[in-house]
């Protein structure tokens, strides 16, 4: 792992500034933010991992969603994380997004289907809601995810990995759908990472990820 995240880390500096999460302090950096006010037992450190425990709130509803962000910084970028998605049951799933608001967003996302993992991208904005991407990937829990901004800031780029080394485009999303003047949402981006379950299961436990690392460079 330790050998991807320098690759990566080099990659990313060479766009300009680079900020690297391996999640090895006790605490959350100061860089991250919540959307919504936390639930501290969501957010744990796993021997040199993040642990976000998935909670049952989505990113439409009011609630404390599970979910860590920073703010999206203008001009070129490169976000990308690995993730273990544990103990799923079905609708479980954990991934990256790029949000504005609850009805403003993008979810790119290892979501669990009977027993299936599945690789997925939605777009959600305003009260259109879009399934770009619905692919198995079998039995494997392990991803990584990337976003990025592409074709001269005119698109969103995803892309998943099962390696960390060969990455698989997924899709892309044209900025201008999620821009103020298209949405009327005037608040600013952000990027991140989240948890969530898709069912209740007080008898069988949380499901959660484990996040390894989250880098980020413009």
């Amino acid at each position: 792992m330790r050998y991807y995240l320098t690759l990566l880390f080099l990659s990313f500096a060479l766009i300009g500034k680079a900020q690297m999460d391996t999640f090895d302090a006790d605490v959350i950096q100061p860089f991250w933010q919540y959307l919504e006010q936390p639930a501290p037992k969501n957010y744990q450190q796993d021997e040199g991992r993040l642990k976000l425990v998935g909670d049952i709130y989505r990113f439409t509803e009011e609630g404390t969603h599970t979910c860590l962000t920073q703010p999206l910084r203008d001009g070129t970028f490169a976000f990308e994380t690995k993730l273990t998605l544990m103990d799923a049951d079905d609708g479980d799933e954990a991934g990256l997004l790029l949000y504005r608001s609850r009805d403003v967003h993008v979810q790119c996302c290892l979501n669990n289907f009977r027993g299936d993992h599945r690789v997925k991208l939605r777009l959600q904005v305003l009260s259109h809601k879009f399934l770009l991407l619905d692919r198995s990937i079998g039995t494997k829990r392990e991803i990584w995810l990337r976003a990025s901004l592409a074709d001269s800031g005119r698109k969103y780029d995803f892309s998943y990995s099962l390696d960390g080394k060969k990455y698989h485009w997924i899709e892309s999303v044209e900025t201008r759908l999620l821009s103020p003047e298209a949405t009327g949402c005037t608040a600013p981006m952000q990027i991140g990472i989240y948890s969530f379950m898709g069912s209740v299961k007080y008898q069988a436990g949380y499901s959660y990820a484990l996040f390894d690392y989250a880098g980020y460079a413009n």
